[in-house]
């Protein structure tokens, strides 16, 4: 019987790790992410922040967003460049944000303009991006409410309809829901010294942007997003207190709920 030398077997042994290694890093395939929305997604540009924390959490994903200031689900729903998107790119992750004060509207213009408009996104997605898993990014209050109508006039009445209407759209097309918005307020709330409001009281700061990218990976990815790239957060210890709160928040029923479809 032919005697193995210990250190050709040893060799052997590593060079197959290697091999076995590198296969396993070329089959890791990449993930393809698309942000439709307005200056909620676009701005501090999100979707970025949301890469970065990804590829940090050793995730292989591209991101790409579709977005144009104050624009609803029915203005996005007459975009040529969204259905190009569509048509000519393959997505794995798509991610859709009306405006805030449409979630205020009466029922009438939803059923008339809102619906319609969704129907019409989602008919495209389902044609051209079947493998596709679709969210909807429920948006936050301003800080102090809608000032236009009273009884939104603070944000937790304003928040409460937002709700309410991504909750409607849950239902009503079967589709998760990224619950921004709860984790926004529930975050201001909780650290009340936290700056995620820009002076207009709408728009969000680089941490609330970094907030929202947080939460968004906790969604897709189904992680906490603790040990996530610094960034560039001016507060070193905001980012870390972020990613801990997410990391709650996440695995709340809550959150949960607003993910699960039937």
């Amino acid at each position: 019987m032919r005697k193995i030398n210990p250190g050709r077997a040893g060799s052997f042994l590593f060079v197959l790790l290697l091999l076995l290694c590198f296969s396993c890093s070329e089959s890791k395939r990449t993930t393809r992410i698309l942000f439709v929305g307005n200056s909620y997604t676009y701005r501090n540009n999100m979707p970025k922040i949301f890469e970065r924390i990804a590829q940090s959490k050793g995730e292989e994903v591209r991101v790409s967003h579709i977005t144009r200031g104050k624009y609803t689900f029915y203005l996005h729903s007459k975009r040529k460049k969204l259905y190009k998107a569509l048509h000519n790119q393959d997505w794995d992750v798509i991610v859709l944000q009306g405006s805030s004060r449409d979630m205020l509207r009466d029922s009438a213009r939803f059923m008339k303009r809102t619906y319609p408009a969704l129907d019409k996104m989602l008919g495209m997605i389902r044609k051209n991006q079947k493998d596709a898993k679709v969210y909807f990014y429920m948006t936050w209050p301003y800080r102090k409410g809608d000032p236009k109508t009273e009884r939104f006039s603070n944000p937790d009445s304003m928040l409460k309809a937002v709700a309410t209407g991504y909750h409607n759209l849950k239902d009503r097309y079967n589709i998760p829901v990224i619950p921004v918005g709860k984790v926004w307020r529930s975050y201001v709330i909780t650290y009340p010294e936290a700056e995620l409001y820009l002076k207009d009281n709408s728009h969000p700061t680089y941490e609330g942007s970094y907030l929202v990218a947080c939460t968004m990976y906790s969604a897709i990815y189904g992680k906490s997003p603790q040990g996530a790239n610094k960034l560039a957060i001016f507060n070193q210890n905001e980012y870390e207190r972020i990613q801990q709160f997410v990391g709650k928040k996440y695995r709340t029923k809550e959150f949960q709920y607003y993910l699960r479809t039937e």
